[in-house]
């Protein structure tokens, strides 16, 4: 083995970029960059299914608003991070996945586990690459590095070859570190423009996105929110970016998930999308009045316009465009509207958090989300996904700073929920991460509770069993009067932990889920606490189907 090998270069390339953990699943071409991991400070996380390694990495990106990397080996390997590369795609999120390959000299060879991945990878990345020559992996690095923190984020594929990662590689290029890029700022014309809009404006409505997340415009969004008291909500990577608990909050950003946010769309006369798009859960602006402008801004052109074409569109970072925003005036603004649009919200949230109880039936699904946010400190970070039960947590959890909701909410994919909890964990040792997933969701990577305890990372996860799968079975119930396989038996699964050497506890009855939790959360170790709850439709199911 030469003096540097192609695999140390990459792992000294990550370890300059502050990659911390490097999630992968054994196999014989990564073995160079494995033993790069020997001299650098970048830790393997040696995960149980390649989809959990890269739905980490994906989940690292969350949370610390950078990349994350993950390796997998040659084909199966490959083809097994295709559903966390397009959960990323669709959320706009940017990790690296590092593809094994046979060497050079057997490339359509058919050579065993072996195939092209890059016709399978490029449609659900935003660059995917092969590196042929040592001497060009940091080319390729800085190139995949540069299309997943351009624009709208997004994920990278980059194949190396085993002979390429085992030659001699040239050492790292001595270049300049690079500032963070936020974004483009506004021109003169456009900050005036911007503040006229508002000036003018009395029923306003913010919509807080994206790219407030990666544009590092958490403290301009509450300086905006606070200076003009102007009624927001929030989604996707926007939430837990200002404190859901705020006066001005009027809820979630998703229609079918905010029955108030409705009227307000029809009602507004002026609604801001900041750092987003006007996409499938914002209706794609449809309720939203003829007579109200919009303004929508975004660094990425390509998102300005898409959907709905605004009023005025912003090609900007949201930490410029927020830091405009609260220097203007809002002094014709309707205070009565703008306060009962945030109190139309929490009047229907409260509600549905105080669901009773109806004997042996267990603990309602919002009534239970509810509760997890009042047993857990403030900054807890939540994890779910796209079914029946996080649609039941998304519109009652109010989620506070500095934590995140890590929700693979766009793809529509079940199984990053535990993955994404690991991640969050392993980033923010201290930070308390609780995992919502339903019974059906829970088996997909529940596996991955054991490379949390193998790596210290003690999440708690809360099972919501209603012993079916809800999101299809109650639309279905609905439009055809019955169900057809979609019962799903209660199984042990925190049974399941506790033989991995995890906590375990389950609940049906809301008296004894407190003692439970607290009982998890000092367990030390990483914890399943399953609950009965009943099969109840969501208003976002019925809204979407």
């Amino acid at each position: 083995m030469p003096d540097y090998p192609g695999g140390d270069l990459v792992v000294d390339l990550l370890a300059a970029r502050g990659v911390e953990h490097l999630f992968s699943v054994s196999g014989g071409p990564l073995n160079p960059i494995y033993h790069g991991t020997l001299r650098a400070p970048v830790r393997i996380v040696h995960t149980r299914h390649e989809a959990a390694a890269a739905f980490m990495a994906e989940g690292t990106a969350r949370v610390t608003r950078s990349p994350g990397v993950c390796a997998v080996t040659l084909g199966p390997g490959v083809t097994n991070t295709v559903t966390p590369a397009l959960t990323a795609t669709r959320a706009g999120v940017p990790f690296l996945i590092l593809g094994g390959q046979a060497p050079v000299s057997l490339l359509d060879k058919e050579p065993i586990m072996s195939f092209d991945p890059l016709p399978v990878m490029r449609p659900v990345t935003k660059y995917a690459a092969r590196v042929v020559d040592p001497a060009r992996i940091e080319d390729y690095l800085d190139a995949a590095w540069t299309a997943m923190t351009s624009g709208r984020p997004g994920p990278a594929f980059l194949e190396i070859p085993v002979d390429v990662l085992a030659g001699a590689a040239p050492p790292p290029a001595v270049r300049r570190a690079k500032a963070h890029r936020y974004g483009p700022g506004l021109v003169a014309e456009q900050a005036e423009r911007l503040g006229h809009l508002i000036s003018g404006a009395r029923r306003p409505l913010l919509v807080a996105g994206d790219d407030i997340l990666w544009s590092a415009a958490d403290d301009a969004l509450a300086d905006a929110v606070d200076r003009l008291r102007v009624p927001f909500v929030t989604l996707r990577l926007g939430r837990g970016l200002v404190d859901e608990r705020h006066p001005c909050c009027a809820g979630v950003g998703y229609l079918g998930s905010n029955p108030p946010l409705r009227s307000a769309f029809g009602e507004a006369d002026l609604v801001l999308v900041i750092g987003h798009e006007l996409e499938a859960d914002l209706g794609y602006g449809g309720l939203i009045s003829d007579e109200a402008l919009v303004i929508q801004s975004h660094p990425d052109p390509g998102v300005i316009g898409k959907f709905l074409e605004p009023d005025l569109g912003l090609v900007a970072g949201s930490d410029a465009v927020l830091g405009t925003l609260a220097r203007s005036d809002p002094g014709r603004f309707d205070r009565a509207w703008c306060e009962r649009v945030a109190r139309d919200w929490r009047a229907w949230r409260d509600r549905a958090a105080a669901e009773p109880q109806v004997d042996g039936a267990g603990i309602h699904p919002a009534r239970l989300s509810a509760l997890l946010e009042e047993a857990m400190p403030l900054g807890t970070t939540f994890v779910a996904s796209h079914g029946n039960i996080d649609f039941w947590a998304d519109p009652v959890l109010r989620i506070t700073p500095p934590s995140r909701y890590l929700r693979a909410g766009q793809s529509g994919a079940l199984g990053a929920e535990i993955p994404f909890g690991v991640a969050a964990k392993l980033a923010s040792p201290a930070t308390t991460v609780v995992v919502i997933v339903g019974d059906g969701g829970f088996a997909f990577h529940g596996l991955e509770l054991e490379t949390a305890l193998r790596y210290g990372a003690p999440i708690v996860v809360v099972v919501y069993d209603d012993e079916k799968w809800g999101a299809i079975a109650l639309p279905q119930q609905r439009a055809y009067g019955t169900e057809i396989e979609l019962d799903l038996p209660r199984r042990a699964w925190w049974r399941v932990v506790e033989a991995m050497g995890g906590h375990g506890e389950y609940v049906d009855d809301e008296a004894d889920l407190g003692d439970a939790l607290t009982r998890a959360l000092g367990s030390g170790v990483p914890a399943v606490v399953q609950v009965k709850v009943p099969s109840v439709e969501a208003p976002y199911v019925e809204y979407h189907s």
